[in-house]
């Protein structure tokens, strides 16, 4: 489970970010910029003084420390041992005192770790609390470096115990708080002021500082640089403000050391002046640690307070809902506040003082007082609205309204439309009954004459011999009566009043290869007329069928395919076993059909374009048959297009076992 970090986590801006892995060269440069800071440290010596006023080696060896994880900060600390190790070697001291000052200086750095807990989250100056507790860490482990310190002077070196902890417990303070916060950054977040406000707040604090730490001037006046940083705290980056505090802190040293500001004055001997100037420092980088923190997290508060205020007033005001607050006075309602959608809701009710009075109104009190939703009618609109009380506002109240016109005029729409439809489609479904009504009366009807005129023909034909001309009058009639006896037939079988329905007959085996044999012989003499080859691929298939069903079928499919072939072409006949089902295929190399001609194939009396077109014979009634024939033995017919041309009629019926049809 990850840890919390200390301090509010107000937005994106505030939060930490991941932690910087430093490259190897960052070692190498943060070993020679601690060394060198720990020699350079004799500069902030003033001449008498056992102990440096400010020790820049102490800030930048905690710098370096909270940079790393848990896994990298034994490496960080061994660094900054042997870096003022050597520090101290080089400056004069003896090999033992150097070592126990390193070993002084590592320590303080994994105390400061420690309580910031950095070496497992990542830390930041982000908020009043972060930065209260990043002083303690600074001050308890400044404490333990100037006891540990003056503990060694004391016993090697035979100095003074408690003067040499004092001093070198403040000039670490000192340091650490003003380099330290370079790596505990947070996020920059924008600020209102501007460039020309930076330069002028900075020449004004650098003023103040020489004006009151210039050397030879002595009045009181270190308060003075606190009014400056303060500005500098409230207005700009966190970054300007500590930068603004490192600088303005050695400007205050350095002009302290060559005698100037107050902490140099007459009558202050050389410990009282280093110890106030090493105080002031230390609070004044402190200072400026906490006001810049918690104006960071005022910042950062405010951002996402505006957040907020801009998200909820949005929603509000771009509601589709209508929101208002209205206001008792006097006997009357006042809309205090509206969002667009209530006003333009109650545009009819309102007058140009906003005062409220209408259908909705009484509505809106009737709401209040049931405590449940109403629905009103007025202006032409239809308005649900809720109401309730606002606490501690006993003379207000809010109330919500949804305009439900639209909504209730497309269901109005909506239901008139399924009334259409459902019309529609029971108009449509007795229309249907009525044909096939027709088509089978008028069927039943023609059977009887067309059956007298083919038994006359038939007669004439057997009278013995007639002339030429009168025996091909009488091959006409008998031609056209069995095409009209064939039209009556396909007309009965479309009908659902037809008077042998297939469903009436029983399904038996059927052997494909029997019926593709019988339909190719049917239409063999039209197949030589046109010059067209017939081929039949089939073995032991079978299906479940009315034999007659599936051979009327397969021929009105094969005498389509033959009368849109052209000559030379051919037209394959076919039966492969599927599994549960058996596929009939009859393939032409005709011309074929467009994708949007196909699906319309199997309707009744559907003609296509191309046969419109190229003036093909026919009543659009032979799919349709087919379908209507396979369907009533629970298969199906489809068509599909060939990939070199042409087409392929596909009927597929339940298998059936071969060896139950039994030797024939």
């Amino acid at each position: 489970m990850s840890a919390i970090p200390d301090g509010p986590i107000l937005d994106a801006a505030s939060a930490a970010p991941p932690r910087w892995e430093p490259p190897w060269w960052a070692w190498v440069v943060a070993l020679a910029s601690i060394f060198a800071a720990g020699l350079s440290g004799v500069l902030f010596a003033p001449v008498g003084s056992p102990v440096a006023l400010w020790w820049p080696a102490a800030g930048l060896a905690v710098l370096w420390g909270v940079l790393h994880g848990r896994r990298r900060l034994p490496w960080a600390l061994l660094l900054v041992l042997v870096a003022t190790f050597a520090a101290n070697a080089v400056a004069g001291r003896s090999i033992a005192v150097s070592g126990l000052f390193g070993l002084i200086n590592a320590a303080e750095v994994a105390i400061v770790v420690a309580v910031l807990g950095t070496a497992v989250r990542a830390f930041r100056l982000s908020g009043l609390r972060p930065a209260v507790r990043f002083t303690v860490a600074v001050m308890a482990a400044a404490v333990a470096a100037g006891v540990l310190a003056a503990a060694v002077v004391a016993l090697l070196e035979g100095g003074a115990w408690w003067p040499t902890a004092a001093f070198v417990a403040a000039s670490h303070a000192a340091a650490v708080s003003m380099l330290a916060p370079v790596a505990l950054l947070p996020k920059p977040l924008p600020v209102r002021a501007g460039p020309v406000e930076m330069v002028v707040q900075v020449v004004v604090l650098a003023a103040v500082v020489l004006a009151v730490f210039w050397p030879g001037q002595t009045l009181p006046l270190a308060f003075a640089p606190y009014i400056a940083l303060a500005w500098a705290a409230f207005r700009f980056p966190i970054r300007v403000v500590l930068a603004e505090s490192v600088v303005g802190g050695l400007a205050i040293l350095v002009l302290t050391l060559r005698g100037g500001g107050p902490f140099a004055a007459d009558g202050i001997d050389l410990l009282t002046g280093a110890a106030l100037v090493e105080l002031f420092l230390v609070t004044f980088s402190s200072v400026a640690i906490v006001l810049v923190s918690a104006q960071y997290e005022l910042r950062a508060l405010s951002r996402r307070l505006d957040a907020s205020t801009r998200l909820l007033t949005g929603s509000l005001v771009d509601a589709q809902v209508g929101l208002a607050i209205v206001q008792r006075v006097e006997g009357e309602a006042r809309i205090a506040w509206s969002n667009p959608s209530a006003r333009s809701l109650l545009a009819d009710e309102l007058d140009d003082a906003d005062v409220w009075d209408g259908p909705v109104l009484r509505a809106a009190r009737a709401a209040l007082a049931s405590g449940e939703p109403i629905t009103v009618r007025a202006a032409g609109r239809t308005i649900t609205l809720a109401a309730n009380r606002i606490d501690g506002e006993a003379e207000r109240f809010a109330i919500q309204m949804i305009d439900l016109t639209e909504v209730l005029a497309a269901q109005q729409a909506r239901l008139e439309a399924e009334i259409e439809h459902d019309a529609a489609r029971s108009i449509r479904a007795d229309l249907e009954r009525q044909r096939d009504d027709f088509l089978a009366t008028t069927s039943h009807e023609l059977r009887t004459p067309i059956t007298s005129i083919v038994g006359y023909t038939e007669l004439l034909a057997d009278a013995g011999e007639l002339p030429g001309r009168e025996r091909e009058w009488v091959e006409a009639i008998d031609r056209n009566a069995a095409r009209l006896s064939q039209l009556v037939e396909d007309l009965l079988t479309l009908s659902s009043a037809s008077a042998e329905p297939g469903g009436t007959r029983r399904r038996e085996p059927v052997r494909c290869r029997e019926v593709l044999d019988e339909a190719v012989a049917a239409h063999a003499a039209l197949a030589r007329g046109k010059g067209v080859r017939i081929e039949v691929v089939a073995d032991d298939e079978a299906v479940l069928a009315v034999r007659a069903d599936l051979a009327r079928a397969v021929g009105n499919v094969l005498a389509n395919a033959l009368k849109f072939t052209p000559a030379g072409g051919r037209v394959a006949l076919s039966a492969h076993d599927e599994g549960a089902e058996v596929a009939i295929a009859v393939a032409d190399t005709g011309p074929g059909m467009s994708e949007a001609s196909m699906a319309h194939a199997f309707e009744r009396f559907y003609r296509a374009p191309e046969a419109e077109r190229d003036s093909v014979p026919g009543t659009g009634l032979g799919l349709a048959i087919v379908a209507e024939l396979v369907r009533r033995n629970a298969g199906t017919a489809t068509l599909r297009a060939n990939a070199d041309g042409g087409l392929t009629a596909v009927l597929r019926l339940a298998s059936a076992v071969p060896a139950a049809l039994g030797e024939r």
